[in-house]
């Protein structure tokens, strides 16, 4: 069966609307809260070190899911916020959950997003969507419509892996090298400011990372159970030269 982006987050959101389906398949809600609490852990760094604030300012959520960044800019203040996904079943969640805000259904790489949207955002937030395009063609388009829709000056959040490859990691996955986003982002005007490593114990399995049937699913239940140390010792060890996932923060230059 071809990969069809559409039909697959559309089932994915619609088995069930948590974070065990926006976040890393395979481990339970529990770990996946942990797994989110280290995003919002490394984006507070982010906004603390380039000095952004979000009071007032207008937020744009690119691939919104369930609603966990808009509830984290909602909270903090956000004048008004704009949610963008493929899915059916997470606008429409997010409109009743929050009916002061604006939601669309689009893709990221749509020729018809910039003129959907009809504005520009202080802050283009655009956590785990990039590497689900798998097209080449599409991340740029992508890349372009994210960039057109950010202010002057502007600031774009994105994680991915950013390292030295680009590499198919799975048939839903394509996560690319940081030369390959200095590109993309370059050509529209935009350039990346710091990056910031997301996690490395988290997202993956470890002690369930054997091929071993039956020693396999016991690991994997032990990974769910110690998902607060992964956390714990992440907060530790990240680096720059230890980590699975980056957090990347770009700022629209004026022309």
């Amino acid at each position: 069966m071809i990969y069809n982006h559409k039909d697959y987050w559309e089932k994915r959101l619609s088995d069930k609307f948590n974070l065990s389906r926006v976040g890393t398949l395979g481990f339970s809600k529990y770990y996946n809260k942990f797994l989110y609490k280290a995003k919002i852990r490394a984006l507070k760094k982010a906004l603390l070190s380039q000095h952004i604030n979000i009071q007032d300012k207008t937020v744009c959520d690119i691939g919104c899911g369930t609603g966990f960044f808009v509830d984290f800019y909602h909270l903090r203040g956000a004048k008004d916020i704009v949610g963008v996904d493929i899915t059916t079943v997470s606008t429409e969640n997010l409109k009743q959950k929050y009916p002061q805000y604006h939601f669309i259904k689009e893709d990221v790489s749509s020729p018809l997003l910039v003129s959907k949207v009809n504005r520009k955002f202080d802050i283009l937030n655009a956590f785990d969507v990039l590497y689900h395009i798998t097209d080449d063609k599409e991340f740029g388009l992508g890349i372009a419509n994210i960039c057109n829709l950010t202010k002057d000056d502007g600031f774009i959040l994105i994680s991915d892996s950013f390292g030295s490859r680009s590499i198919n990691v799975a048939e839903h996955v394509r996560v690319r090298s940081g030369e390959t986003y200095k590109a993309s982002l370059d050509e529209n005007g935009v350039k990346i400011v710091e990056i910031y490593p997301l996690y490395y114990l988290l997202n993956r399995p470890i002690l369930g990372m054997t091929k071993i049937v039956g020693l396999r699913e016991v690991g994997i239940i032990l990974d769910n159970l110690f998902a607060p140390i992964y956390y714990y010792l992440d907060g530790i060890f990240l680096s720059p030269g230890r980590n699975n996932l980056n957090l990347i923060v770009a700022k629209k230059v004026k022309p």
